[in-house]
């Protein structure tokens, strides 16, 4: 019986210690992303039907939920199109990855739906169709129109590509998942593809994701200057591997022109600027000098979209004029934050209706044209402030009560400060880690707790040898039940020792609870 009290508490330890470490990762942002796509054979992966996942950074916190027919959109059950079914609205279908799905936006900030519900206020039966999916680049967009484009018997068809599609038009894989390959000439090169290989438990926890979380993305060179493999079109003079994808992206192009030409659709293109292109248009940044030319990705798409015949809707001006007056881009995401949506819903709807691309309004009716400048995003005062004089309040009174013989000022002043400290490090180290790139701010969070616990341990010194042979006495004598309660007690005994005794660390130490 000892020796099954005795395994108990071994794996009793074992298990909180492999507990805490998966919590602490997913606190510091090591912890598996929330995934709403399934395998598809043609497609790679398609956006799984009634699904809801949260998006979160520093810089956002979204809930994605998709439809019956998996997309970002209001088709439920009986609701969702069918080939045959006749409908009396102008059903315009955008075409792309995230920028178009909103992966980094709620559906009340996304272009798609503040366009359509532009359309809605002013009496127009235009009915905008979001097909757009994270990840997907224009040959998975082509597989998807040829797939599902007839049922929804669109009277437009808009593809929004990015620079990183360009990229990935030439490759069998995004990030290790089989997608679909066209080579120039429009021949399907990938056939039906393999199921996802399945996944143990571990690998979708942060401990079983650590090991991937530190290897770097995957990096192309021209001369003397090495970039990430989605930025290859900025290149002066792009590798020839960079090239050939070009190739690939204007005949994929070409084809979507009469995949919906076929549909009797309108096709337009409206490439989707990068970041560096807008700012250094809009002075916000330095103009990109040497082997990068930033504007050149857009320059490759819009010509893609001149040699099928369709017509390109400029994003670039909007976006660089109203980015003179505040940011359409998140800081440190690549996508156009809310703002930024609204920029380009304003465009589109100026654009389609010089184009003819949709019914005009009522001459009666008022104009509902989006406007960036009367946005509304929610959010509101920080948090933060209410947190900071509430602990002043509830901590500066504890310890008046408890050191009656100081005074009741000094207890609120010295409790006040060592908070401000605490308060500037969780909130100036979070935004100092938040300017890194992301994996590269998670590594160096994760560095300075480890070198915080190290120090810690240092500064116990013998006290460790003691805590070693606590436990030990306490799983030998298998008291298994007593093992959580004495791991807690041992931690926040041994962390407010060091901070006793080192004031500089102390404000560091507590921090972390």
């Amino acid at each position: 019986m000892k020796a099954i009290n005795v395994l108990l508490a071994v794996l009793v330890f074992v298990g909180l210690f492999l507990g805490l470490t998966e919590a602490g990762l997913r606190l510091i942002g090591f912890g598996p992303p929330a995934i709403n796509t399934e395998f598809d054979a043609k497609l790679g992966w398609r956006g799984i039907p009634g699904s809801v996942i949260e998006n979160e950074s520093d810089e956002f916190h979204v809930d994605i939920a998709l439809d019956d027919l998996g997309l970002r959109d209001d088709f439920i059950g009986e609701d969702a199109p069918e080939a045959s079914a006749a409908h009396a609205a102008h059903r315009v279908l955008f075409l792309g990855d995230s920028f178009v799905g909103g992966y980094t936006v709620d559906r009340e900030h996304l272009f798609a739906d503040l366009l359509e519900d532009a359309y809605d206020a002013e009496g127009r039966h235009v009915e905008v169709i979001n097909a757009g999916l994270q990840g997907y680049s224009t040959d998975q967009q082509l597989v998807w129109l040829r797939e599902n484009g007839a049922r929804f018997d669109p009277d437009v068809v808009v593809l929004f590509p990015y620079e990183n599609d360009i990229w990935w038009n030439g490759q069998p894989d995004y990030v290790g998942e089989p997608k679909p390959q066209f080579d120039a000439e429009g021949a399907l090169l990938s056939g039906e593809l393999p199921p996802r290989p399945e996944r143990s438990w571990f690998a979708d926890t942060a401990l079983g994701r650590l090991p991937r979380l530190f290897d770097g993305a995957p990096t192309i060179t021209s001369g003397d200057a090495t970039v990430p493999v989605e930025l290859a079109s900025r290149f002066s003079e792009p590798p020839a591997e960079a090239l050939e994808a070009e190739r690939v992206t204007a005949r994929l192009v070409a084809d979507i022109a009469r995949e919906s030409e076929g549909l009797g659709a309108t096709f337009l293109v409206a490439p989707i600027p990068n970041k560096a292109h807008v700012r250094a248009l809009a002075a916000e940044a330095p103009t990109e000098t040497g082997p990068f030319d930033a504007a050149r990705p857009h320059r490759v798409l819009a010509e893609a979209a001149a040699a099928a015949g369709a017509a390109t809707l400029d994003l670039v001006g909007p976006l660089v004029a109203a980015a003179d007056d505040a940011p359409v881009y998140y800081d440190r995401d690549f996508h156009l934050n809310p703002r930024g949506n609204a920029v380009v819903a304003a465009a589109l709807y100026a654009e389609f209706d010089a184009a003819g691309a949709v019914p005009t309004p009522a001459e009666d009716a008022a104009s509902a044209a989006p406007d960036p400048d009367a946005l509304e995003v929610r959010g509101g005062l920080p948090t933060w402030p209410l947190w900071y004089l509430g602990l002043v309040l509830a901590l500066g009174t504890l310890y008046a009560r408890t050191y009656t013989d100081e005074p009741a000022a000094r207890a609120y002043l010295q409790v006040g400060a060592l908070l401000a400290v605490i308060f500037t490090i969780a909130l100036g180290g979070g935004a100092l880690l938040g300017m890194l790139p992301p994996t590269i701010g998670r590594v160096a969070l994760a560095a300075l707790v480890i070198a915080l616990l190290t120090f810690v341990v240092y500064k116990l010194g013998d006290r460790v040898g003691t805590i070693g042979e606590l436990m030990k006495a306490f799983t030998l004598r298998g008291h298994w039940y007593l093992i959580p309660l004495l791991s807690v007690l041992l931690t926040v005994g041994s962390l407010l020792v060091v901070a006793a005794s080192s004031p500089i660390v102390a404000p560091f130490i507590y921090t972390l609870f």
